[in-house]
């Protein structure tokens, strides 16, 4: 199975509304994107750097 950037993004949305505050999901994912170089699962990508990302785009 594929993994698409819709599936990025749900796991995004998931992991952000499952903390304190409000984040550009869409922002996220993109950010997401260029730095790994296509979609990929958040539990390949390295905790603090996911937390980093998510943190750029809070919008509270």
């Amino acid at each position: 199975m594929t993994f698409t950037s819709r599936d990025l993004r749900d796991q995004v949305a998931r992991a952000t509304d499952a903390s304190d505050g409000e984040y550009d999901v869409p922002a996220i994912v993109a950010e997401i994107i260029e730095r790994q170089g296509g979609a990929v699962p958040v539990d390949d990508i390295e905790t603090g750097e996911f937390w980093e990302i998510v943190g750029k785009h809070a919008t509270d």
